[in-house]
């Protein structure tokens, strides 16, 4: 018994949206939990998050109306399962370009950390490689919106998800072998540094892993089950990213303790992650303080201060921090 028409393209768009509104739900906790805690972000930033976001949201309504058009609308209606329309073709291109944004994000913080411009020059080439395919994709489906020939795309999507694997792959050495480089110079950052490894790899795996099931099921099975993985790889991007800027809350530390009050001193030390700039920086501050009363001399008091500041991945005393990257 052969399947349906709406089996072979709009039931895995079905499951792949409804994974897609999950993660739409997620990300905007997420960018909610970004505005009310790091306040203080560059505009540029705040504005490419919010940016990001209105596209998102953009992708998940033209799906939303794609499969609402093609079974509720046309109910019914198999010749019309059988052909996209411009909703469908567009979010080819939106996936794209919102990866691509995502990437390039990567490719700045890449830089920041090593200034190497030819890792950076790499990222960027195969970003672009990304968007192209999927605007080649977009393209090709507008021009004939007819399923059966979508198949035929393989130059096409193997530019836009190759692309993005080797994006992904990059990003995520370069900035695991800049870190794992400088871990053992600074042993008091090792912590932390470890905490951004995880969080490095983690994320870059995550949306290499969609990305290479996408395009194997694309290649390998005639059917729109490729499609479950590829709905969602935008809001993948997005979540990616909001949570290794929403991370830096916890790679904040604050320690202190105070001496004795009872014999007149009062002592305090903390160490502190700060998180406004582009580069880590350690503070150490000590105060020490001494009070004496006698009867017959003033209040005598001796105050000292030492502050040491050294950065802990490249050595530069810029006055940057590590939650900015």
């Amino acid at each position: 018994m052969a399947a349906s028409p709406a089996a072979i393209i709009q039931g895995p768009f079905l499951i792949g949206l409804t994974i897609n509104i999950l993660l739409h739900g997620i990300l905007t906790a997420q960018v909610y939990l970004y505005f009310t805690t790091f306040k203080t972000d560059r505009s540029w930033l705040k504005t490419f998050i919010v940016i990001l976001y209105i596209a998102d949201t953009f992708d998940s309504v033209i799906s939303i109306y794609y499969i609402y058009d093609a079974l509720v609308t046309h109910f019914g209606d198999d010749a019309n399962l059988l052909r996209a329309n411009w909703a469908f073709a567009a979010d080819a291109v939106l996936t794209g370009a919102i990866g691509g944004a995502v990437q390039h994000f990567f490719a700045w913080r890449v830089y920041v950390l090593s200034k190497n411009v030819f890792v950076v020059l790499a990222i960027v080439l195969c970003s672009l490689v990304n968007f192209a395919g999927s605007l080649g994709a977009t393209i090709s489906v507008a021009l004939d919106p007819n399923f059966s020939l979508l198949p035929g795309l393989r130059v096409e999507v193997t530019m836009w998800l190759v692309g993005a694997v080797l994006a992904d792959t990059i990003i995520a050495i370069a900035l695991v072998w800049h870190l794992g480089r400088h871990k053992y110079l600074y042993p008091a950052l090792n912590s932390t540094i470890n905490r951004i490894l995880r969080m490095t790899v983690q994320t870059g795996v995550l949306t290499t892993i969609f990305a290479v099931i996408d395009l194997t099921c694309y290649l390998c099975i005639s059917s729109g089950i490729h499609l479950i993985f590829n709905i969602p790889l935008s809001k993948l991007y997005t979540n990616c990213m909001l949570s290794t800027l929403n991370a830096r809350k916890v790679w904040r530390y604050d320690g202190s303790s105070e001496g004795d009050p009872s014999r007149g001193d009062i002592r305090s030390q903390s160490v502190a992650f700060q998180a406004q700039s582009t580069q880590p920086e350690v503070f150490v501050h000590v105060e020490s303080r001494q009070l004496t009363n006698t009867d017959d001399k003033p209040r005598h008091s001796l105050f000292h201060h030492c502050r040491a500041s050294k950065d802990a991945w490249n050595g530069e005393e810029d006055g940057s921090s590590i939650n900015e990257v």
